[in-house]
């Protein structure tokens, strides 16, 4: 049977972690006749599901009214990740974060950021430098930390595979190697056509999920020409380090962050700004937070970044690449032992940042209500992945 000709309840365009995270999450309520369109010819495909450092974030960066949508759900995401990878015996590991100021400016920025966890109901304590220096002695010199005990990792792999696993389990076709060239959207239907091995082929559908990460805009706009959603595409590079190989450079498993800083949306200008006028930027959308470099445990490894590099195509993993001298002065703070020689080139990763917005677009569709649209997928997606797939569960039922 040519499955691609038949007719679906829904069809979940791109195949990352929000797509399975929600084929998972309908098929398991009773949902049937579910299709997962994916462009890559594996899942796990080379996209920013597994391209990512693994982190499971805790929800402490994103003010709940300038970013209501990522401050509950990564808080959400991240309750429900550490309960899953539990449940199927994934590989993950609670480590907790340490987030490391060294002036007074940062000082004013870690307080806001621990005001902002404390609202979101995040575990969260401001600690001394000297408890931090503790908990990680190879740190550089800071004036304090914050401590937030709930941040971890997850093997990348393993967690998609096992989403797909299960909604696979529960009847949900998976067509892989498979682009989406066109949508028709009409007032009760949806005709897909599709580029395949095999040849141009079509396939018709009660409701379209757009899940399609980095080209959620180009679908949000086949669907409804007047989507004017444009994707920003932001990557980052990773390198690693074994920790074992010089007593300097040892690593007791925490996360190690400097302070988060944001850049403006237009130049990629670093804002140096009071933490009041930033709020009011991050709030026009005239700014993007990014949490910067990190050092953080993975594996039996240690990877350092990410570096972002702007203003690059949606496949672009290779151009322009930064040297590990780059990562050696932005790390300095958090581990000065380090040297360039000592790091290794990992992965690099592109980022869904969309324009304009610095929070989660999850919403029906302004003209064609069975479609769901879901843009500006970045950082924390992948921690908020089953929470984001309830909220889209919630959304279809309402």
């Amino acid at each position: 049977m040519n499955y691609l000709n038949q007719k679906y309840s829904t069809v979940i365009v791109g195949g990352g972690i929000i797509g399975c995270a929600i084929a998972y999450e309908l098929s398991r309520h009773g949902h049937k006749n579910i299709a997962v369109i994916e462009k890559n010819s594996t899942i796990p495909g080379l996209n920013q599901s597994s391209t990512n450092g693994g982190v499971i974030h805790s929800g402490i960066y994103y003010p709940k009214d300038i970013e209501p949508l990522k401050a509950k759900l990564c808080v959400l995401g991240n309750k429900l990740m550490y309960e899953f990878c539990k449940k199927y015996e994934l590989p993950h590991k609670r480590t907790g974060k340490l987030i490391l100021a060294r002036n007074s400016q940062e000082e004013e920025n870690l307080d806001f950021f621990f005001q902002i966890g404390i609202e979101n109901g995040v575990e969260i304590k401001k600690i001394s430098a000297k408890l931090a220096a503790r908990m990680e002695p190879n740190i550089g010199t800071v004036t304090s930390a914050l401590l937030v005990p709930s941040t971890g990792s997850a093997a990348l792999s393993p967690l998609i595979e096992k989403l797909k696993e299960l909604a696979k389990t529960d009847g949900v076709k998976f067509f892989l190697g498979t682009r989406v060239n066109a949508i028709h959207a009409e007032k009760t239907k949806f005709i897909i056509t599709l580029h395949t091995n095999s040849g141009i082929k079509s396939m018709k559908s009660d409701s379209v999920i757009n899940a399609a990460g980095l080209y959620s805009d180009e679908i949000a706009k086949m669907i409804n020409p007047s989507n004017n959603y444009q994707i920003d595409p932001v990557r980052g590079e990773l390198y690693k380090y074994n920790p074992t190989s010089r007593k300097d450079i040892s690593f007791k498993g925490m996360h190690l962050y400097s302070i988060p800083f944001c850049y403006y949306s237009g130049t990629k200008q670093i804002a140096e700004l009071p933490v009041a006028e930033i709020r009011k930027l991050l709030r026009a959308g005239k700014v993007t937070k990014t949490l910067g470099v990190h050092v953080s445990p993975f594996g039996n490894f240690v990877t350092v970044g990410p570096l972002k590099t702007f203003n690059v195509g949606k496949e672009d993993y290779m151009t322009n690449l930064k040297n590990p001298e780059d990562y050696i002065q932005k790390v300095h703070h958090l581990m000065p032992g380090l040297r360039a020689e000592d790091l290794k080139p990992h992965y690099a990763g592109i980022m869904a940042v969309l324009k304009g917005s610095t929070d989660f677009i999850i919403k029906r569709d302004d003209v064609f209500p069975n479609c769901i649209q879901l843009v500006g997928m970045d950082s924390p997606a992948w921690t908020s992945c089953l929470a984001v797939a309830k909220y889209v569960k919630e959304l279809i039922h309402k």
